[in-house]
């Protein structure tokens, strides 16, 4: 009988242990959201042309982010990451005027046919740079297999809400 009243005296005083820390943390919390003096002070035109200032230079962040233009050293290295495996040789790659232009040798592949290993490093180096802005057009020759290239536009959004070219469309523009 000691033993329960025991345990039930722990529990009532865990109980309003947590109690106390729970009133304390909204005290706590509603002095934070109280104005100070230095607050009450401020102009409310002030504090509005503060939030309008912030809001233009969001807006501005974005538009950059959003406009900025790749640049070749970062076309290399999303090539070499993505679009390329350890053996081919990146021989040339550049952003001008939008269009995305890269020169890759592909290694040889005891599984593939040169032309089926070109279609899926395409597909594997678009699907990345599908996930960055500042070009148009992607336009990637293999060497001694042929050129593929598509334009942004076409491409298409997956259940997962990602952009990909169709394995099918590369297809048919390999040549």
């Amino acid at each position: 009988m000691k033993k329960i009243l025991f345990i039930l005296l722990a529990a009532l005083l865990f109980l309003v242990a947590c109690n106390k820390e729970e009133t304390k943390e909204k005290t706590e919390g509603s002095k934070q959201d109280q104005p100070t003096e230095e607050t009450l002070k401020q102009d409310p035109e002030e504090e509005s042309n503060v939030e309008a200032e912030d809001e233009e230079k969001d807006d501005s962040e974005k538009i950059q982010k959003e406009t900025k233009a790749l640049t070749d050293k970062e076309v290399k290295e999303i090539l070499e990451f993505s679009g390329m495996g350890e053996d081919d040789n990146l021989i040339s790659a550049s952003v001008k005027k939008g269009e995305v232009k890269a020169t890759i040798e592909l290694a040889p592949d005891d599984m593939l046919s040169a032309e089926d290993l070109a279609v899926t490093r395409y597909s594997q180096a678009s699907d990345e740079l599908l996930n960055h802005e500042g070009w148009g057009v992607l336009s990637i020759t293999y060497a001694n297999v042929g050129t593929i290239s598509m334009n942004r536009s076409e491409k298409e959004t997956n259940e997962l809400d990602m952009d990909y070219f169709p394995i099918e469309e590369i297809t048919k523009r390999l040549k």
